[in-house]
């Protein structure tokens, strides 16, 4: 398979319009359109339905196949980097993780502490198509922050903090039957609207009024729509609830969901790493005494 087949699939899945996304790769229309045949006809399976002359649709299966190619394409750009890079160079440190978790909790800590590692680059990554797995940290990351406990006999996975999940609300108005809100989501498949408040008999499966894969966008629109809810972890929420834009219920103690943070146990990183965790813990500590 070509390298530059992953970057064709990549692209057309984020953006299935083949005009567009041969503008982008710099090709014409006609030549991506062959190529995705070409790859369909190596594979032995379509990746993508189409819909007119331009419009494509992608199937499972060019979901799957983004996926990998995301990773082929970061494990490679990360190998060249390390191939490349003089021994009188600082240390590069990888951590990949859920984007607002990244954003929110790892990003204050890497202010406050670079100064202690003056000699280490921080490399931050998110993944836009797939959740954070121990693979994932396996394939070119120096620690990753999973939503579920990993063990190998080479791996440590040590708790990082809790997320606290709640309902996510407009400050105008509090609904005591759950049902009179206008909901909203993040994911058709994993769902945690459906997840803590419709599989536990807190009320029916509501109709959706929005779903929305990005989590910023979604507490921008419940912010944006009096009567409206969605159900999100605490450090999702948190800065339109400082601002006073939204109201935060947590669900109970049993809605609680640890994080952990893997690395491998020879790692060089130790004492970052312990730094992390530290504040990891802290972060977690002064989250419960907020929501008490």
């Amino acid at each position: 398979m070509d390298f530059e087949h992953l970057k064709i699939i990549r692209a057309l899945v984020e953006d299935p319009h083949l005009s567009r996304t041969a503008a982008r790769l710099h090709l014409n229309q006609s030549a991506v359109s062959k190529r995705v045949q070409a790859i369909e006809t190596e594979l032995g399976f379509p990746l993508f339905e189409r819909r007119g002359p331009r419009g494509l649709k992608p199937l499972p299966a060019a979901l799957d196949f983004a996926r990998t190619a995301e990773e082929v394409m970061r494990n490679w750009e990360a190998g060249l980097r390390r191939l490349q890079r003089a021994p009188t160079e600082p240390d590069h440190f990888v951590l990949v993780g859920p984007q607002l978790v990244m954003r929110e909790v790892v990003l204050p800590w890497w202010v406050r502490e670079a100064a202690k590692f003056p000699r280490q680059e921080l490399e931050a990554r998110t993944s836009s198509i797939s959740r954070v797995s121990l693979e994932t940290v396996q394939a070119g990351a120096d620690a990753g922050i999973l939503e579920h406990k990993e063990e190998l006999a080479n791996y440590v996975c040590k708790p990082f903090y809790s997320e606290t999940w709640g309902i996510v609300r407009h400050p105008s108005k509090r609904h005591e039957n759950l049902a009179d809100y206008r909901w909203g989501t993040y994911s058709l498949t994993e769902n945690p609207v459906d997840t803590w408040i419709v599989k536990r008999a807190r009320m029916p499966t509501p109709i959706y009024r929005i779903y929305w894969q990005d989590l910023t966008a979604l507490t921008h629109w419940v912010a944006a729509s009096p009567g409206s809810a969605t159900v999100l972890p605490w450090h999702a929420a948190k800065e339109l609830v400082d601002a006073g834009r939204l109201r935060f219920e947590p669900l109970g103690r049993d809605a609680v969901k640890p994080l952990f943070l893997a690395y491998p146990r020879n790692s060089p990183h130790k004492a970052l790493i312990q730094s992390l965790l530290a504040h990891g813990r802290a972060y977690g500590e002064s989250l419960e005494e907020t929501l008490r």
